[in-house]
């Protein structure tokens, strides 16, 4: 799996959105970090900004590479951090869902992305982190079912969105391995 490589927004920066240096997980030869940990370097910015890992200086969210997400889909405003990966050579939009899943999924704003994605064929997933030192979950949305709900109502596809909400919020997260040591990042736990 790798991420897509786009365009930024023109004028669109991060501001005071730092999601990126705690939702992933980073297991890179010069780099190691569990999701949901923030990097030792983040507080309030990236405090090492100008001499920062080049992994950090190439990575981007959807929110950044895509004009039709709008200023309310910034990661830290909407719960929601997008990426755009290649998996299996399809690239996907991965939603994944960060602050309120339950409450993201309910968002008018939210099922009209969703509805608009389907009916468009644009490869959509689901997804939620795991727990500190597992993998998150993900499912597809461009289902049949979703399909047709997309078709018909979006009070279909919210009902559905929150039975898939359901199923990945009792996925058996699986433990995260690590291939690399020797350059944690992570904010140690507080003990």
């Amino acid at each position: 799996m790798k991420v897509c490589d786009l365009d930024l927004v023109p004028g669109r920066t991060c501001g005071e959105c730092t999601l990126c240096c705690t939702v992933m997980a980073i297991d890179k030869p010069d780099v190691q970090k569990e999701a949901g940990v923030t990097c030792r370097h983040c507080s309030g910015g990236c405090a090492i900004y100008e001499t920062r890992p080049q992994l950090c200086r190439d990575f981007h969210c959807g929110w950044r590479q895509l004009a039709i997400l709008d200023e309310s889909w910034r990661p830290d405003r909407s719960g929601v951090f997008v990426e755009i990966e290649v998996i299996d050579d399809e690239t996907i939009l991965s939603l994944v869902l960060v602050g309120n899943p339950l409450k993201t999924v309910r968002q008018p704003w939210f099922v009209d992305f969703v509805v608009t994605g389907v009916r468009g064929n644009v490869p959509l997933h689901l997804g939620i982190p795991g727990p500190r030192s597992f993998q998150g979950a993900s499912l597809p949305l461009n289902t049949r079912e979703m399909h047709e709900a997309a078709g018909a109502s979006r009070a279909r596809v919210k009902d559905l969105l929150e039975k898939e909400l359901k199923r990945l919020t009792a996925h058996q997260f699986e433990p995260r391995v690590f291939v690399h040591s020797g350059h944690d990042v992570g904010v140690p736990p507080s003990t």
